[in-house]
C-alpha cells in the first residue's frame, strides 16, 4: 500500500496541545490532540473548545499502517455549541466507492487527507529539500482537491516546548487540472498554507498558519504546538 505518508513512528499515547491565533492575538481557542495504536493503525482524537465554552469541536479520525505507510481510513467530526450539536461528518475513504461531481462512482484516492488529517499525515511527508508533493486533500462530502506541498528551507521554530528544528512546507490548490493560466493567476494571488514539520522522528506539526481570507494582506491564523 505505498501512499505519499511514510509511516513516521508516532508513540502510543502520544499528546499535543496547541494555541490558536489570528493577526498575532489569540483567538480563545485551544486544540488537543492525542494518538494511540489500536488494531495495528492510530486512532486520533482531536478536541478544540472556546475558552467560555461556547464552542466544542470533537474529530476522531483512524489511519491505517502497513508497509511503511499511512492511509486515512475513517472520519468522524462534531461540533457543538452550548451542548446542542451544529454539525456531524462521517467519512470511509477504504473499501468504498463515493459518487464525485459530475463522474461516476469510484473509490476515493489512495493519498486522500482529510484536511484535519494533516495534523497527523503531513508527517509522512518526505522532508527533502525541494521535493514537490500532489496530495488529493477531501474537503466534505465527495470533494477532494489537488493541494501541492513544497518543500522548503531548514527552519528553528520557537515554541511553547522550545526550540525546535523543522522543515518549512508550502501548501496551496493546484488548479493546474483545469487550466495552467488559471492555476498561475490564483498561485499569484491566494496566499499559501506553511506548515512547519519537526525534522526528527515522529516528525510533530509544530506550527501551521493559514489565510483568514483571499488575500495577501489578509491576517493569517497560527496554529502553534504549545506542550
Amino acid at each position: 500500500m505505498p501512499t505519499l505518508f511514510r509511516d513516521p513512528g508516532i508513540p502510543d499515547g502520544e499528546k499535543c496541545r496547541y494555541t490558536v491565533e489570528t493577526g498575532g492575538r489569540s483567538v480563545g481557542f485551544e486544540l488537543t490532540s492525542v494518538v494511540t495504536h489500536e488494531n495495528g493503525g492510530y486512532r486520533t482524537l482531536l478536541e478544540a473548545s472556546s475558552g467560555d465554552g461556547e464552542l466544542e469541536l470533537t474529530v476522531d479520525q483512524r489511519f491505517g499502517r502497513l508497509d511503511g505507510f499511512l492511509r486515512a481510513e475513517d472520519y468522524r467530526a462534531e461540533t457543538r455549541s452550548r451542548g446542542a450539536v451544529v454539525s456531524r461528518e462521517e467519512a470511509h475513504f477504504v473499501d468504498t466507492v463515493h459518487l464525485p461531481i459530475g463522474g461516476a462512482p469510484t473509490p476515493f484516492p489512495p493519498d486522500i487527507m482529510p484536511i484535519v488529517g494533516g495534523l497527523t499525515l503531513l508527517r509522512g511527508l518526505d522532508l527533502t529539500e525541494g521535493s514537490v508533493q500532489s496530495i488529493d486533500t477531501w474537503l466534505a462530502f465527495s470533494v477532494h482537491w489537488p493541494l501541492v506541498a513544497r518543500v522548503d528551507k531548514r527552519t528553528d521554530s520557537v515554541v511553547g516546548t522550545g526550540e525546535i528544528e523543522c522543515r518549512q512546507v508550502r501548501l496551496r490548490p493546484s488548479f493546474g487540472q483545469v487550466n495552467m493560466l488559471l492555476d498561475k493567476m490564483i498561485g499569484g494571488l491566494l496566499p499559501p498554507f506553511v506548515a512547519q514539520i519537526e525534522i526528527a522522528p515522529p516528525h510533530r506539526v509544530v506550527r501551521l498558519s493559514f489565510p483568514t481570507e483571499l488575500a495577501l494582506s489578509a491576517p493569517r491564523s497560527v496554529i502553534e504546538l504549545a506542550g
